[in-house]
């Protein structure tokens, strides 16, 4: 839970869950008392403002039963909404209003019960009593009444506020009855303009009824029409049966025609004439040709047995020739037959014909004649139709108006409110507390952030980061002294001491073989003055490597030492116009090797990654068992943050009584955001003048740190 939180804390910069509660663990007394005292004055205030009481009430309005044909209407939920819009609008009308108004019992019912009201003090004492008439209800009414549609559905909820729980429950029982009054008036004068405006309309049906009967009559008298609808159908029949007729006369006149051409193409030879069906089919012919074919064969029947001199066979062959031509004989008369009958049917196409064409004017003439009257009928049918629509209307209209109901439903009457649901004393004291002291927390926290100071270690024991040592105050040197080698030049001083002891903390905590970057939050806090003095130090019984990695600003190392020859540092060996062995000095005096920023100038991110970086530290590890960085301070550049990641541990440095609270707490989380740890604090500059720093317990405030006397 501490670790969600402090993830939170860290989007914005605040510090860690452990500061905050070190900040409200300082300061409970007065948050808490403070507190008390803003939610009592919110409670007082509470106790003498005016009690609102809430009466509520739920109805449903059912649509009206009209026919709807249209499906979109049924479903439409914007339809339903518009009409729940119109009804709520209606609810809150000045015309609803107006019937409570204008209600005398009702009216003397409001200003008895507003007169008995008790007004709290704060009313009593700023606001003047206003006098109870019809302006001052309508008003009110208005202001207080609330309307709430349950979404998808025709169920509205109610609800009044007032001062008096009565004067809200009647507000609420006024506005319902008032709507359904409303509503059923409303109705009434709609049906009575309605049946108004039908009776003049049949007037005018009346009218047009007589009219349009007129017309029609007049046409069949001046066509001389009756009923033409059975003669339409007799000349429809006749039509259709000429048409017939001569369809088969056209059949059989061509039928005839092939078969004269058959007999032409005959040329008078009888099997080629009894070869055509109509001849052959004819009863002379095929009697006949069946008494030509029994004589043949009695022919040849005698053949077998007479000779052909024989008076039976000459009498067969005599009576076989009469047969052939009489056989002639009939077909000649067959044939001629045939095209008196050609003739007859050509005749007979062509009157008929002109039967068809007669018949199919005439039935011309009589659809002419019987449109001009189906549109007068029309006319008479249609205004029959409206009338007896009207009428209609009218018998509904006259019943509506006796019927009259409100379509107004209550589910649940209007509420006697028992307390008030506004004000809460109660609950606006806890939450009076509650905001007062998170927002008097807040301006602390936040003060203490922007224009405090550390003054003390136990400022920034919230942080769990190990303290690595405190360095007293020098308020003198000695002639010929400075601070920057205080360690060699005064080994007997409390400031080399505290830096025996860090040297000791940083021997015993971490390992050899390892890289150090000493840091701050910005300029002169001290980080340089630490970092070459505990590097002097350590140079007693090690091998000590002293980097000024401050790139960017020119080497205070070259211009507090001369040595004997050219200035090369670690901003040649980055560019690569110098090797490693031509930048490291000795300090003279001692056997610490150090590294100056030298002469070159540039931004260290524009050059290096942290990766190269670390390959560096890696092989100066092999030579050296500490390398002491003296990196730039984390605000002013990014450059702290890429050595920071490359370095084994880092080390920040605090000046008491200068380094402020924000601005360490966000140089910390700079490098902490980058995967970085602080591995070790040091506090600089500490004033303990006044007695024996052990003697002291140091308390925290939202202003500034301090510390007490045991």
């Amino acid at each position: 839970m501490i670790a969600k939180i402090n993830s939170i804390i860290n989007i914005f910069d605040v510090g860690d869950i452990k500061f905050l509660l070190l900040v409200a663990k300082k300061n409970i007394k007065n948050l808490i008392f403070l507190s008390l005292i803003i939610s009592l004055l919110v409670l007082l205030i509470s106790l003498n403002q005016e009690k609102k009481y809430l009466s509520k009430a739920t109805i449903v309005i059912e649509p009206e039963d009209n026919k709807i044909v249209n499906i979109e209407e049924v479903y439409s939920f914007e339809a339903q909404s518009n009409r729940i819009n119109n009804q709520i609008a209606i609810l809150k009308s000045d015309e609803v209003q107006e019937y409570i108004v204008k209600d005398k019992k009702n009216s003397a019912k409001f200003q008895n019960l507003y007169s008995k009201t008790e007004e709290g003090f704060f009313r009593r004492m700023f606001v003047k009593k206003k006098e109870i008439n019809n302006q001052f209800l309508k008003s009110f009414l208005s202001n207080n009444f609330n309307v709430k549609n349950i979404p998808r559905s025709d169920v509205l909820v109610l609800s009044f506020v007032s001062s008096n729980p009565k004067i809200s429950q009647l507000a609420l029982m006024s506005i319902i009855d008032s709507y359904q009054r409303y509503e059923v008036d409303s109705k009434i004068k709609i049906t009575n303009y309605a049946n108004k405006k039908i009776t003049e309309r049949l007037k005018e049906l009346v009218a047009q009824m007589d009219e349009a009967q007129k017309k029609l009559s007049e046409y069949k008298r001046i066509n001389n029409l009756v009923d033409t609808g059975n003669v339409k159908e007799l000349k429809i029949k006749e039509i259709q049966s000429i048409s017939a007729r001569i369809v088969d006369a056209k059949k059989d006149y061509q039928k005839q025609q092939n078969d004269l051409l058959s007999i032409k193409v005959a040329d008078g030879d009888v099997d080629a004439l009894l070869a055509i069906e109509d001849l052959r089919s004819r009863d002379e012919i095929s009697n006949i040709k069946a008494s030509l074919n029994a004589n043949e064969s009695n022919i040849q029947s005698l053949s077998l047995i007479y000779t052909d001199k024989h008076p039976k066979i000459l009498q067969a062959n005599d009576l076989n020739e009469n047969l052939i031509e009489q056989l002639k004989n009939i077909l000649d008369e067959n044939i001629q037959q045939k095209a008196f009958e050609l003739s007859n049917l050509d005749n007979f196409i062509k009157l008929s014909d002109e039967d068809l064409q007669k018949a199919t004017d005439e039935l011309r003439i009589i659809e002419e004649k019987e449109a001009g009257m189906l549109k007068f009928t029309r006319e008479v049918e249609s205004s029959e139709k409206l009338y007896e629509s009207f009428l209609q209307r009218v018998k509904e209209t006259n019943e509506a108006q006796n019927l009259q109901v409100s379509r107004l439903k209550v589910i649940e009457t209007p509420s006697l409110p028992t307390s008030p649901f506004s004000p809460k004393p109660s609950k606006n004291f806890v939450f009076a507390f509650m905001i007062s002291f998170f927002g008097l927390y807040c301006l602390l926290y936040y003060r203490e952030m922007n224009s405090s100071v550390i003054k003390s270690p136990e400022a920034i024991d919230s942080l769990n980061i190990p303290q690595i040592g405190v360095l007293p105050r020098v308020d003198k040197l000695k002639r010929g002294f400075h601070i920057l080698q205080m360690f060699v030049e005064d080994g007997a001083s409390s400031f080399a001491e505290s830096i025996r002891s860090s040297r000791a903390i940083i021997e015993s905590k971490f390992n050899k073989n390892k890289s150090y970057m000493v840091t701050s939050s910005n300029p002169s806090e001290g980080k340089t003055t630490f970092a070459f003095n505990l590097a002097l130090s350590l140079e007693k019984s090690n091998k000590v490597l002293f980097i000024e990695a401050d790139i960017r600003r020119p080497s205070v190392l070259n211009s507090f030492y001369q040595f004997d020859k050219e200035i090369l540092g670690l901003g040649e060996i980055i560019s690569g116009s110098a090797k490693l062995n031509d930048a490291i000095f000795k300090v003279p005096g001692t056997e610490l090797d150090i590294i100056t920023s030298g002469e070159k100038r540039f931004d260290m991110s524009d050059i290096v990654n942290k990766e190269q970086i670390k390959k560096f530290f890696d092989v100066l590890k092999l030579e050296y068992d500490y390398v002491i960085i003296d990196s730039p301070p984390v605000q002013p550049v990014s450059d702290t943050l890429i050595l920071a990641q490359a370095s084994d541990y880092n080390l920040f440095v605090i000046r008491s009584d200068e380094t402020r609270t924000a601005s360490f707490m966000s140089s910390i989380k700079k490098v902490q955001n980058v995967g970085a740890k602080i591995n070790g604090i040091v506090i600089n500059d500490l004033d303990t003048s006044k007695d024996s720093y052990y003697s002291y317990y140091y308390s925290y405030s939202p202003q500034y740190y301090s510390y007490t006397k045991n």
